[in-house]
């Protein structure tokens, strides 16, 4: 297999390729450059990947939600939960006083 063939064969894997040199933000010739410099294997086509959609209702869709619920410290949400609390009742001290800038720019001299 010449490396043309590998190439054509490599732009059918990634029909995105396509659509880039369609609207005319990359060549061809840029294109088979970075084919053959960095292979087919380079994370930089990983952008051209179709990415697939998980349908949750699926069984495995449902492992992996619940792969992921699994790995959830509620420890870890508690701290932030308390952490933004504490914010927001500082800044609330605040919003209680005159603020020195009041949206009039002579009003702060005065």
């Amino acid at each position: 297999m010449s490396r043309m063939d590998e190439f054509r064969s490599f732009v059918n894997k990634y029909p995105k390729i396509r659509e880039d040199v369609i609207n005319k933000n990359r060549t061809w010739q840029s294109i088979y450059e970075d084919f053959v410099i960095l292979g087919p294997d380079n994370n930089i086509w990983d952008k051209y990947k179709e990415r697939k959609s998980i349908d949750f209702l699926s069984s495995d869709g449902m492992k992996n939600i619940m792969n992921y619920v699994k790995k959830i410290n509620p420890d870890s949400i508690s701290k932030t939960l308390n952490t933004i609390q504490k914010v927001l009742q500082i800044s609330q001290s605040f919003g209680g006083r005159t603020s020195l800038y009041n949206g009039n720019y002579n009003s702060w001299w005065d």
